[in-house]
């Protein structure tokens, strides 16, 4: 395996994005964030690099995604916040956490919150 299929195994499939009080809707993470392109097609999107970042309670991944379409770059911000919650279910049983995904410019601006994992 390849650095880059290496890479597109750490995103996530799916996200989660909450419909309010009308539940969770899944959406792929296979298409460009970049606006003005509409490709949703995964042979076309070439992750490339990796970032990681370790803080008390919080894990960050940035991954940096070029798209073959529109020849953008953008990255996929991936962070795992640790110890969300404790177990309702058993004693001693280890923290709940809780994931976050935003799409970023190749400049590192926010474009938006784009689900939960």
């Amino acid at each position: 395996m390849n650095d880059k299929e290496d890479l597109r195994n750490e995103i996530p499939e799916y996200v989660y994005i909450a419909l309010a009080r009308r539940g969770m809707e899944k959406i792929s993470l296979d298409q460009c964030f970049l606006k003005n392109c509409d490709n949703e097609d995964p042979k076309l999107l070439e992750p490339f690099k990796k970032e990681e970042y370790e803080e008390v309670n919080k894990q960050t991944k940035k991954i940096y995604i070029k798209c073959k379409k529109c020849n953008g770059i953008f990255i996929l911000k991936l962070e795992t916040l640790k110890e969300v919650a404790k177990s309702t279910k058993h004693e001693g049983e280890e923290p709940l956490s809780m994931g976050l995904v935003y799409a970023l410019d190749e400049k590192g601006k926010n474009l938006g919150h784009i689900g939960y994992f």
